[in-house]
């Protein structure tokens, strides 16, 4: 086998030394890592040149390169066994080719064991209740997930299912019911405030940490060696810890300073015990290297030119490639014979059945409602990430029409969570009784900032210069109309009867999606779909329909640039206005999008779900803790931009700016809260006025 290989390597090599150029190039699928670790700019044009049988296709994550393998668009990559767990369950049909090792002779990159003290009087499974327990902590889930994290609890502690408790709380309750104390330390969930209350009501496990009052991530027992420490200097009976590290703690691995060995034991699930120094040490899970994983057909031939790789100072294809699929100099392991998912992982143990302990019942699951084929494709690569990394409760995606439907479905308990526009919020509040969960915050110059935009030659100094001119706005009831309608009230230029004040106070107009019975004068300028939407209301302005159109500061400049087509309108002539004393010329501003709920909610339920979406965002958010993305929450997907949730989103969070310190004023939150502020001074001297509270008071007193 091994010369059959070699030679169809040097029957590739005469080829192209014969001819200069490669007949068939293979696309190796790459990755980029955050901020200015760009993999594709560094390797990518040295092997796209003619005389390299490899190009590449840059892809926005890993499971975006799996995609792209099934459907034929790319040819290899290297994956994680997190992604390859994902492909399986999503059907993807691909071949493993190499593993890629950092040590040669280790089967297997994190294999983990229970370490205990002789002393603590364990001698099974069954000895464990009551017993100090040192974990390793969180923090560090780029190699550690939650899943290996949890593993040897979810192994030997009985489940609560507690329906007043979010998950989190149910298996937090659990492990400090089981164990007498131990050392937990780092975030328990990504949510700040709730991490704080769990610790302060199940204080027994950070009581064995060295500062058990903060429990972080700084504490001396937290760590893949602090769990060891926390065992061998007496605070702990038993230790979740990685083998690696057990070795190099207690002396096995040459050239390390030991621990004394003597005293500590092995527990094994099947309920035995073993020395410490076994040299087949009883192991509870294991998680498998990284691998190439190829198409099926050229699974064979890719293998060959992997396995032909070196690294070298010399700039050829070859040495770039090996780079590329290698950047820390590891071992590229072929795999013989070419294997599938399913059989990779059957000596993996415990790896994919990490998943299947039981769970409550029945089980709890949040319904994200999508409205459209690619929302729901996107969704279920998050449902299929989310499970792989324990995020809990687990995701399903149920499609509709469009938004309204789905907020449809919400207020009927069909779906839990709509991810909407900013022009679409004031209809899920007041129509379908909903509530913001969370917000995807944006730095400033990516908000939605209600403008003005006007024809230069137009002489508009205020506000009351606005009465008569045509105005074109994107959409009825939506973010620029309420920041209109709210900006004119204040100032005492409309009254509560909006549509026909708003009718009165505007020339003819282009209002979308206004309703029938409304002024006929919010149709005169529109012109079918063409100016619906932001891009829309700024073609009814620059086409010379209109005079003034409220849209949004960055739709304004993004038309300026042609990244939307104008129908050949002349934008030349368009500035935006500030008619306010203070300096501010927007009217508001709303962050770009946010995940609607029930406001029949419980606490815990919304709890339970703020902490899933927080958990998504660590992961696979604009912070990713891996060197690079596994799923990409907020950015193109497949391409088309601004999927589920907006590209330019930075964090998820319960309120709607970047940081607690942004001061912005007017947001568009605020604006919908005072809807009232119609009732001027002249309609509270009214006698209708005055009748209506003589006649509330009248009847408080008779009550």
């Amino acid at each position: 086998m091994a010369n059959l290989k070699v030679f169809e390597l040097y029957c590739m090599l005469i080829v192209v030394f014969i001819s200069g150029t490669y007949a068939e190039k293979y696309r190796v699928c790459v990755v980029d890592g955050k901020n200015d670790h760009k993999q594709s700019r560094q390797y990518c044009p040295r092997l796209d040149q003619e005389d390299s049988p490899v190009e590449c296709v840059v892809a926005t994550d890993r499971l975006d390169c799996l995609r792209r393998i099934h459907k034929g668009r790319a040819d290899f990559g290297v994956f994680t066994p997190e992604d390859l767990v994902a492909a399986a369950n999503s059907d993807v049909d691909i071949l493993l080719t190499n593993e890629i090792r950092y040590f040669p002779d280790t089967k297997f990159e994190i294999e983990i064991v229970a370490v205990f003290s002789n002393s603590a009087g364990i001698r099974s499974k069954h000895d464990l209740p009551g017993k100090k327990y040192c974990h390793p902590g969180y923090g560090y889930e780029a190699d550690w997930t939650r899943i290996l994290a949890n593993y040897f609890e979810a192994s030997v502690v009985t489940p609560q299912c507690h329906s007043n408790l979010t998950i989190t709380e149910n298996r937090v309750k659990a492990s400090s019911d089981f164990f007498g104390a131990a050392c937990k330390a780092g975030p328990w969930t990504s949510d700040a405030a709730l991490d704080f209350q769990l610790k302060s009501k199940y204080p027994n496990l950070c009581k064995l940490c060295g500062n058990p009052s903060t429990c972080s991530q700084n504490d001396k027992y937290w760590g893949r060696r602090g769990s060891l420490l926390c065992l061998t200097d007496g605070a702990g009976d038993i230790s979740w810890a990685r083998l690696e590290d057990v070795q190099q703690h207690f002396g096995f691995t040459p050239g390390t300073i030991p621990t004394n060995p003597e005293g500590y034991s092995l527990l094994c699930p099947d309920n035995t015990i073993m020395p410490l120094n076994s040299t087949n040490p009883c192991i509870w899970v294991v998680k498998p290297w990284p691998v190439i994983a190829t198409q099926r057909k050229k699974a064979q031939k890719i293998q060959t030119i992997i396995t032909s790789l070196v690294s070298t100072d010399e700039e050829t294809w070859q040495s770039n490639l090996y780079d590329l699929i290698n950047p820390i100099n590891s071992v590229v392991k072929p795999i013989n014979p070419i294997i599938g998912i399913q059989t990779y992982f059957h000596n993996s143990k415990g790896f994919l059945n990490a998943n299947s302990f039981s769970g409550c019942h029945p089980p709890r699951t949040i319904r994200i409602c999508t409205s459209s084929n690619i929302e729901t494709a996107k969704c279920s690569w998050l449902r299929e990430s989310a499970a792989v990394y324990g995020i809990e409760p687990d995701l399903d995606c149920l499609k509709a029409d469009n938004k309204t439907h789905c907020m449809m479905a919400l207020a009927d308990n069909a779906a839990d969570v709509v991810l909407i526009e900013p022009d679409q919020v004031h209809q899920a509040k007041r129509d379908f009784n909903l509530k913001t969960l969370f917000y995807e915050t944006v730095h400033d110059s990516k908000k939605y900032l209600t403008s003005i935009i006007l024809r230069k030659d137009l002489n508009i100094n205020n506000l009351e210069d606005l009465h008569g001119v045509k105005a074109c706005f994107p959409i009825y009831d939506g973010v620029a109309w309420n920041s209109v309608v709210y900006t004119l009230q204040k100032n005492k230029l409309i009254g509560c009867e909006v549509d026909k004040e708003m009718a009165n106070f505007f020339g003819e107009s282009c209002v979308p999606n206004s309703p029938k019975d409304s002024p006929e004068s919010f149709r005169k300028l529109c012109q079918a779909d063409d100016f619906t939407g932001e891009m829309g209301a700024l073609r009814c302005l620059s086409s010379g329909a209109g005079d003034v159109a409220f849209v949004s500061k960055n739709s304004m400049i993004n038309f300026l640039n042609d990244k939307y087509p104008s129908h050949h309108a002349d934008t030349s002539f368009l500035k935006i206005a500030c008619l306010k004393k203070n300096g501010s010329c927007h009217l508001s501003w709303a962050p770009l999008g946010q995940a609607m709920v029930r406001s029949s909610s419980s606490d815990m339920w919304v709890k339970d779900t703020y902490n899933v979406f927080l958990q998504l965002d660590a992961l696979f958010g604009k912070d990713f803790k891996d060197p690079t993305s596994p799923f990409n929450l907020f950015g193109r997907y497949d391409g088309v931009p601004n999927v589920l949730f907006h590209d330019y989103t930075e964090k998820l969070r319960n309120i709607p700016t970047v940081k607690n310190t942004d001061l912005m004023d007017l947001p568009y939150a605020n604006i919908l809260a005072e809807e009232k502020i119609c009732i001027s001074e002249s309609a509270i001297l009214s006698g209708n006025f005055i009748v209506m509270m003589l006649a509330m008071v009248f009847s408080i007193l008779i009550c």
